[in-house]
């Protein structure tokens, strides 16, 4: 009876919580999950690093540049001594010049400069098309971990709700059971005071009922972990679970799954955009051998009123080109490393396609396997209730011992909860296959759409 108290004010609290279905519980995962709201994030960065080099990426260098320089003397020319020995071997020698009025003045003391130039790469052997194929393969690559993130999400949040709903269940299960082993204890105790029964009777049905206590113990603790580790996972106070367990018979073929998993997914995504940046490195790579065309220019913003500042040209441009004969850099060691890599990957992707492919068809398998296990239960179930009704109605009539009829009891308890069981099996393996060939989605549908399991 204590029991029985405490699962009503248990049910009654309910009442306060958050009601959520498994559909509205994911759509919190979602909207909460700390990881996922990483991966949004990596998204983004990769996004907007891939945006604004993109916006450069074809526009040229211009820099602006200013210097000061400090000479230890001024620069200059002395022309006095040619110009003398030139005066004095005329016929009529010329007067010496002095050495001040002979000296012309290239550049002070103090050189200040300032001016723009201007750097344009025309072509670099492709370098910059790669460059915006690795920047696109890794967006690709964030949105498939963000993927895998979410499912790994996904599958967790299925193992917590509905171990959540099993827990409660199987601790409804035992309140019964502990209620009946009540009843048959305080019968017997009654039976034996009529001498009707022996001792010993009215010892096994205290036994029984001591340990359906017990059991009735454990299955709370579990329910109150389980319901505890769904309320951290949604980050709410309480939560009231409305979608029961669930099995489904709307199974596709083996093939179909299969072949949807080689399509869709996200960690075979992930190893197609790794091998979009390995086969860019090795298009950088191969790109080192071709010529670099560059243009480019300058033009004199400010310069002083020294000759040779004042000699050199207002602005110039050109084009230059490079053509690397030798390389002490190992390119060409580089590029092979870069194919290697590349043909790893390569392999990595055949191999990782074999193993997805043993997954999902054991995966099939064990959903089957526990869809066939479940239906086959039914009849076990449907047996031991009636075994119970006839041992209830032989041991009133005196035609059956106690040890018996808890015997059916018990056994029908452990059917219930093997089918709660494989119920739980069943959804678990279920969220698996559709994360791994199909979508949350479809689970969801399949929730929706299933025989739920009696409550």
């Amino acid at each position: 009876m204590i029991q029985r108290l405490f699962l009503i004010t248990v049910l009654t609290s309910s009442c306060y919580a958050t009601s959520l279905s498994v559909d509205q519980a994911w759509a919190l995962v979602q909207e909460r999950n700390d990881g996922l709201k990483a991966s949004a994030s990596s998204i983004k960065h990769s996004q907007t690093m891939k945006d604004g080099a993109s916006s450069m990426m074809y526009m040229p260098s211009i820099d602006l540049h200013g210097s000061y320089t400090h000479l230890s003397e001024p620069i200059n020319l002395d022309f006095s001594e040619p110009l003398n020995a030139f005066g004095s071997a005329l016929p009529i020698p010329l007067p010496p010049i002095s050495k001040e009025d002979a000296t012309l003045d290239l550049s002070e003391q103090d050189v200040f400069l300032a001016n723009i130039s201007i750097l344009w790469p025309i072509f670099a052997g492709g370098k910059t098309l790669y460059l915006s194929d690795m920047a696109d393969a890794q967006i690709e690559a964030e949105k498939a971990k963000q993927e895998l993130a979410r499912q790994k999400a996904f599958v967790q949040l299925v193992k917590y709700y509905y171990g959540s709903e099993m827990g409660r269940v199987y601790y409804e299960t035992r309140i019964e059971v502990e209620e009946t082993f009540q009843k048959h204890y305080e019968h017997a105790q009654k039976l034996q005071a009529e001498g009707q029964i022996a001792k010993v009777e009215l010892l096994n049905a205290q036994v029984q009922y001591d340990k359906a206590k017990t059991e009735t113990v454990k299955a709370h603790h579990k329910y109150t972990i389980a319901t505890s580790a769904l309320r951290m996972l949604l980050k709410e106070n309480d939560v009231n679970i409305t979608s029961p367990l669930f099995v489904s018979e709307d199974i596709k073929t083996k093939e179909y799954y299969v072949q949807r998993a080689i399509d869709n997914y996200p960690a075979l995504h992930l190893l197609d955009a790794k091998r979009k940046q390995t086969e860019s490195v090795v298009g950088m790579e191969r790109g080192n051998y071709m010529p670099t065309v560059v243009a480019f220019g300058n033009y004199n913003l400010y310069r002083d009123d020294s000759v040779i500042s004042q000699s050199a040209p207002d602005w110039f441009a050109g084009v230059a080109v490079n053509i690397n004969l030798l390389s002490a850099t190992g390119r060409s060691e580089k590029y092979e490393a870069a194919k290697i890599v590349d043909q790893q990957l390569q392999l990595l992707q055949s191999q990782a396609k074999q193993d997805l492919s043993i997954l999902v068809e054991q995966t099939y398998n064990e959903v089957i396997l526990y869809l066939d296990e479940f239906k086959a239960i039914d009849s076990s179930l449907a047996m031991a209730e009636e075994n119970v009704k006839l041992r209830r109605i032989a041991y009133n009539s005196g035609l059956s011992t106690s040890l018996e009829l808890n015997d059916a009891e018990l056994f029908l308890a452990a059917k219930k909860t093997e089918r709660l069981k494989v119920a739980y099996d069943y959804v678990q393996k279920l969220s698996y296959l559709m994360i791994l060939s199909e979508s949350s989605e479809r689970f969801m549908e399949m929730a929706l759409n299933g025989e739920e399991v009696e409550r």
